[in-house]
């Protein structure tokens, strides 16, 4: 229906050529590449296409100018927010690119940001040493002692270390006991050491040792070159110029910052590039030759050729193929503008086969409406259409973001109608002031719920229609009748009898019970048909007429509908009663106003979500899953990537 038809091309052209065409085939951002197949009898000559220039040298570039902006970006950073969103990209000929980015001093900048950042990275790195030096030296700094002051101890030992606080008394208590000739002095503690500075003779240094090991006493080895005061206040002298320093080299980086504009044009340039040549990966190549194969969609093969004259002139050779059978063809959709959104919506199941139809203008007006139903607020749906529309105004958006704004901005629109025909405005907000134009699904869920059974299997009967096309399409006009037909007949006639019981209309049950007798018969006959024993043909006709258990649970999903558009219009509703409980005025004009604002915020976003689930939902599993089997592979044409910049054609 809206795949595009594509066709494939083999194209033989000099070699002299080669970079030129590849730049005018990514500007053109219509031609997908494909490996050449080297193993036709005809092509036994070929080798593998190589780059004209290194693309080592293009990727080491690449990487030069990549660690350059991941830098600066430490500290000049990108914008973020609205502010990102609304940033206006620069728009760049592919030719102005080139006069811009060739030449320009990638070297000397890669080499002057390494050099600044070894130096900040050593700087760092020592303020970390000092700090982490000045936390230690901060425990002994009541010790009043230094290196040469200990060395002049001639007859007398000493000991720094630490006591676990547990065992600090106990230790005191054996020095007494013992009359151990030992002065042990705290100089400092925590919540579980004590920091100890003791004196002995040193004829005791061994019973001073055992005791130490009894009490678990630990020795420190401290560099005293002076004071601990001293040494604290000398490294904070060294972590001030150590400052200074850094702040410096930070400055001299904050200079490069009117390089990054240029820099993420030279960065846009070399991806491009690199992509070019590795596109070259792709072809094969005699001496002077070079074979190119791809594919290009078939409304753009005039504008191919067009191309191929301007820049091949007569030098070329080229032949289009239409996509054989067996053929693994790329998917590119192509809609109408109001049916073009939609299509985020079966690209995140999965693209079809290339011979089957794009099920998206067929799942649209279905998604369009069950959301709907499902969010059902006429406040929610205008505050939704206000800000997908000021989003698609003001947000410079890529082309995906702009499907996906533009999708929830259709949403809306059904959002507001559903909300109309509930009589939903925040809830119950103005239930006095507008009615429903229907009715309030809250007082009639019965009716909401038989509209979301019918909703549930029009969806249905559509989707095995569409089934029964496609075998008709493929010339499997009996197939269509056995596994689409007989299946209407089944499922017409259990609804006609259900209805007809509900309603005492007796005609209508026995026009149902006629349908189903013909379609349960017609199921059990043709469902198990593959098979090639006469009881496997009954057998495979029993469990194809168990699919109705399917069909009933299928029916019954659509329930949905009705269960969340409850949801939203009861929570939104109990916002509003919370609200109305407060009774001062005063109250309600302050803590009323944040419940109203976060409470309907919260509401609105969860249940958007969760319509846009569900609904997303019953087209996956409820509508795909009768005809659709997917698998098909994006188009993915060679095309400039435009990070930083928009590269324009000539």
């Amino acid at each position: 229906m809206a795949i595009v038809k594509m066709h494939k091309f083999h194209l033989l052209f000099l070699q002299s050529k080669q970079n030129q065409l590849l730049k005018e085939i990514q500007l053109f951002r219509n031609i997908q590449l494909i490996d050449v197949k080297k193993d036709e009898e005809n092509l036994q000559q070929l080798v593998k296409a190589e780059d004209e220039e290194n693309s080592s040298f293009v990727e080491n570039k690449l990487n030069k100018i990549k660690y350059a902006i991941e830098f600066l970006r430490g500290y000049i950073p990108e914008p973020k927010g609205l502010k990102a969103l609304t940033k206006d990209k620069e728009n760049v000929t592919y030719d102005q690119l080139k006069d811009l980015v060739e030449g320009y001093e990638i070297d000397e900048i890669y080499e002057t940001l390494k050099s600044l950042e070894s130096n900040l990275s050593e700087i760092k790195s020592n303020l970390l040493l000092l700090n982490q030096e000045n936390e230690f030296y901060e425990k002994w700094a009541k010790l009043d002692l230094c290196n040469k002051e200990l060395k002049a101890l001639n007859n007398t030992g000493y000991f720094i270390g630490t006591i676990p606080k547990k065992n600090y008394l106990s230790l005191e208590d054996s020095i007494k006991d013992k009359n151990i000739p030992l002065s042990i002095e705290t100089v400092n503690e925590d919540k579980d050491l004590n920091y100890v500075f003791a004196l002995y003779p040193m004829g005791c240094s061994l019973s001073i040792e055992e005791l130490f090991k009894e009490f678990e006493v630990g020795k420190i080895s401290v560099n005293l070159w002076d004071t601990p005061i001293k040494i604290i206040e000398a490294n904070k002298v060294k972590a001030s110029n150590l400052a200074e320093e850094k702040d410096l080299a930070e400055k001299t980086i904050l200079k490069y910052k009117d390089k990054l504009p240029m820099l993420e044009k030279c960065f846009d340039w070399y991806y491009n590039k690199l992509e070019m040549h590795k596109s070259t990966s792709n072809m094969a190549k005699t001496i002077k030759t070079v074979l190119m194969e791809g594919w290009v969609p078939e409304d753009k093969k005039n504008d191919f050729y067009n191309l191929l004259n301007r820049v091949l002139e007569d030098s070329y050779y080229i032949e289009f193929h239409v996509p054989e059978e067996d053929e693994v063809v790329p998917i590119k959709l192509k809609n109408k503008f109001i049916i073009e959104p939609f299509e985020s919506i079966t690209a995140m199941y999965s693209l079809p086969g290339y011979k089957e139809i794009d099920p998206t203008p067929i799942l649209a007006p279905f998604l369009f409406v069950f959301f709907g139903m499902m969010l059902s607020d006429a406040g929610y749906g205008i505050v939704m259409l206000i800000g997908t529309t000021l989003a698609l105004k003001l947000l410079k958006l890529s082309k995906g973001q702009q499907k996906l704004v533009k999708l929830f901005q259709y949403l809306s629109i059904s959002t507001i109608f559903f909300g109309i025909l509930y009589g939903s405005y925040f809830g119950d907000i103005l239930s006095k002031s507008i009615m429903p134009l229907w009715l309030d699904p809250s007082s009639n869920p019965i009716t909401v719920l038989i509209l979301s059974i019918v909703m549930g299997v029009i969806h249905i009967y559509v989707a095995l229609g569409v089934k029964a096309y496609l075998l008709i399409r493929d010339k499997k006009p009996l197939d269509a009748i056995f596994d689409v037909g007989f299946w209407y007949f089944t499922l017409t006639g259990a609804l006609l009898m259900l209805v007809g019981s509900m309603s005492n209309q007796a005609m209508m049950g026995t026009i149902g019970k006629y349908l189903a007798i013909v379609g349960t018969l017609g199921l059990l006959l043709t469902q198990g048909r593959s098979n090639k024993t006469i009881f496997g043909k009954f057998a495979g006709g029993l469990y194809g007429l168990y699919g109705i258990t399917g069909y009933l649970g299928d029916i019954l999903s659509y329930s949905r509908l009705l269960a969340l558009g409850l949801a939203t219009g009861l929570i939104g509703s109990s916002f509003n009663l919370i609200i109305g409980l407060l009774g001062n005025p005063i109250l309600k004009i302050t803590f009323g106003t944040v419940i109203f604002i976060v409470g309907h915020v919260f509401n609105l976003l969860i249940n958007v979500l969760g319509a846009y689930v569900h609904a997303a939902r019953l087209q996956y599993l409820e509508f795909f899953n009768k005809f659709y089997e997917g698998g098909g592979k994006e188009f993915k044409p060679l095309s400039p990537v435009d990070k930083y910049i928009q590269i324009n054609n000539d």
